[in-house]
């Protein structure tokens, strides 16, 4: 067993589109970081997810937006409220009776807070637990599109990994084997194709068609997904281990 990475980046998603929280630690349960996505804006005029990948120009906005849970999910617990920031000074809490109306009027189309469980629109997930991104990916890729800014946040991973001055799509060469981090044991089964996404504006990130053009020349992949195979708690700093 080998070192491959240490974690500088720890992430959860409460609501799908949304920027999330960067966490300190965190507990992998059998299904990944609990809580993870476990929300989304649903377009009731359409009938689905309002994903920023999608070409609807009102779901971008959600990219402007913060969530975060008030106390921390547990494994096979009810998920708790959550408190969404609007960036325009108005902060609203999930039980906020006028919440489905205030997302409504600000993306311009009758649009509700929903439980990612495919109650009110199909559910959404992702293929597998957790979703791993190395510095050695975004370094590669700068090389790709060097005026580009390539950061975790237009990739939206679950674990950022720092590979030091490694530069290349390093954890490709990981599927098939296990990475242990932390106290997390994890089985990296696929890899992660990039979509429209990693080009939207949020915060201060412009918007950036390159971000894609650079992944195109990779195949459009960049990052893994891992399976849960050992529960347990992961920091920053922590060091990833790789095995057979």
């Amino acid at each position: 067993m080998s070192g491959v990475a240490k974690v500088a980046g720890l992430y959860r998603y409460p609501v799908q589109s949304v920027p999330g929280e960067e966490l300190a630690g965190v507990t992998f349960g059998p299904k990944g970081i609990p809580g993870d996505r476990g929300f989304v804006i649903a377009d009731l005029e359409l009938g689905v997810v309002a994903h920023v990948s999608r070409a609807k120009k009102q779901y971008r906005d959600l990219f402007q937006w913060r969530a975060r849970y008030l106390s921390d999910p547990q494994p096979g617990a009810d998920l708790p409220l959550v408190e969404l920031d609007f960036g325009d000074g108005t902060v609203m809490r999930s039980d906020d009776r006028g919440l489905d109306q205030a997302i409504s009027d600000r993306l311009g189309m009758k649009a509700a807070f929903a439980r990612n469980d495919g109650s009110i629109v199909p559910l959404l997930f992702e293929p597998s637990h957790c979703h791993l991104l190395t510095s050695a990916t975004l370094k590669r890729l700068q090389q790709n599109h060097e005026t580009g800014i390539f950061v975790p946040a237009r990739f939206r991973p679950n674990i950022f990994l720092d590979c030091g001055e490694e530069i290349g799509f390093v954890e490709q060469d990981w599927l098939g084997r296990k990475l242990s981090v932390g106290d997390a044991r994890f089985d990296i089964n696929d890899v992660c194709k990039r979509c429209a996404l990693t080009t939207r504006a949020q915060g201060d990130l412009p918007s950036d068609p390159g971000i894609l053009q650079a992944t195109a020349q990779n195949k459009t992949v960049a990052g893994v997904y891992g399976s849960v195979i050992g529960q347990g708690t992961v920091a920053t700093g922590d060091v990833a281990m790789l095995s057979a």
